[in-house]
């Protein structure tokens, strides 16, 4: 049993390491590596440079929608020739151009230029929805490799200790239950560092996916992340929101644009204008005049006549409710998005304690206990299951440290996307 159990051990802890190493390059991710993966995400991202792209096909319709529309050629061949004073008409050439009553084309120029700043908001939305994922999942990457490494100081004490008890259990000092129990926490941890380490794998896959890199490239083990200060208020985090927040200035855009497109459907009850020249070829004639055979030519002017009044109103009428249609969405936006940043910055004040609390008092008094349980365990002093029970404390307290930095940092990134600007320092942007 002990020795084929302590087979089995060793063969799934080299396993396990080997899988874990093979995953993860041994090098220190800084703050400043943070930076540049942010970086790399935004001049790479697929999502971002769509909404690049669509951004730039907006701006590129102003000029489109303001301008005239092209002007129309005319030719005109006679077939028998239709006999006037001066001569026979032979063949006639126009050109016209259609232009909108004043202030049609102006409008519409306003609109698609309201309809091009609603997009750069969401270009800008898209771009802070990648950095904040990207920094959500390079902290549970922190996490990740602070939970192996916990797991494997943990293993390396089962180790010694098993050795221990095993060499009591030989020597007739222990019981063999002990050598037995400290083999089974000994395969639940390689077990654990296994799946935390097909996890890690997982996790920088989407990693590299926001990058737009290779899916099997290796992403560097984050040996460090420090809790930044938070000193804003609720009151700053609530009006940098409503200034900077790219939903609730598209949606602030978005109720102008319906604005200007209302004011243009009532504007379809104005007509528009056509001017037209037209130059006719006169053949000679049989007559005797000065002006024998001269070529005439003609201006005109045309006004189409909106008569159809009740299409018309149907159309103002629909640019009514999606102005109505606007205006709600804009209130359920600044509403959801104050929810959101209230939320976000209780979140961070709450993980924020509790990050004093485990610094200062859970992880010392744990550490304290395990050490001195341990230090019994060895002298016989404290039982197994005694020091078992201080152990796993111990584990879960400094799991639960780690992670609460995690989730504090996490937090920090999804209140950066809620607010919709970078926050601290002279990082802010």
């Amino acid at each position: 049993m002990n020795k084929g159990g302590m087979f089995l051990v060793s063969f799934l802890l080299a396993a396990s390491v080997f899988s874990y190493k093979g995953s993860v390059r041994a090098q220190d991710l800084s703050a400043g590596t943070l930076d540049a993966l942010v970086q790399e995400a935004l001049d790479n991202n697929p999502r971002v440079q769509q909404a690049f792209h669509e951004w730039k096909a907006e701006q590129y319709r102003i000029d489109n929608v303001r301008g005239l529309p092209d002007p129309n050629l005319s030719y005109g061949y006679f077939g028998e020739g239709i006999e006037t004073r001066v001569g026979p008409q032979e063949q006639k050439f126009g050109v016209s151009q259609k232009v909108p009553f004043p202030g049609k084309l102006k409008r519409k120029g306003k609109a698609q230029t309201k309809q091009a700043q609603i997009f750069k908001e969401k270009y800008k939305a898209a771009k802070s929805e990648v950095v904040k994922n990207v920094k959500v999942v390079f902290y549970d990457l922190y996490w990740l490799d602070r939970a192996l490494q916990i797991n494997e100081e943990e293993k390396t004490i089962l180790e010694k200790l098993e050795k221990s008890a095993q060499r009591k259990y030989e020597s007739n000092l222990g019981p063999q239950r002990d050598v037995i129990k400290l083999q089974i926490e000994l395969s639940n941890i390689i077990k654990k560092i296994a799946l935390l380490g097909q996890t890690r794998k997982s996790v920088a896959t989407q990693m590299n996916r926001l990058l737009d890199r290779d899916a099997e490239l290796s992403i560097d083990a984050v040996t460090k992340v420090q809790a930044d200060g938070f000193s804003y208020t609720l009151k700053d985090i609530l009006e940098k929101t409503k200034n900077s927040r790219q939903d609730l200035i598209a949606a602030n855009l978005s109720v102008e644009k319906s604005e200007i497109e209302k004011t243009l459907a009532r504007m379809d009850y104005l007509p528009d204008f056509t001017f037209g020249y037209e130059y006719i070829e006169i053949g000679k004639g049989s007559t005797s005049f000065i002006d024998d055979g001269q070529d005439a030519w003609m201006g005109k002017v045309s006004v189409n006549v909106p008569f159809w009044f009740g299409k018309i109103k149907s159309k103002v009428k629909a640019k009514e409710e999606e102005l109505k249609a606007a205006r709600e969405k804009q209130e359920d936006i600044a509403s959801l998005v104050d929810y959101q940043a209230r939320d976000m910055y209780f979140k961070i004040v709450t993980y924020k304690e509790i990050i004093v609390l485990y610094e200062t008092a859970l992880v010392p008094q744990s550490q304290q206990a395990f050490d001195a349980s341990q230090t019994g365990f060895e002298t016989g002093s404290v039982s197994f299951l005694d020091w078992l029970d201080a152990q796993r404390t111990y584990l879960r307290t400094r799991s639960a440290y780690y992670k609460a930095i995690t989730d504090y940092q996490k937090s920090i990134a999804i209140l950066e996307k809620v607010v919709g600007k970078t926050l601290g320092g002279k990082n802010e942007q």
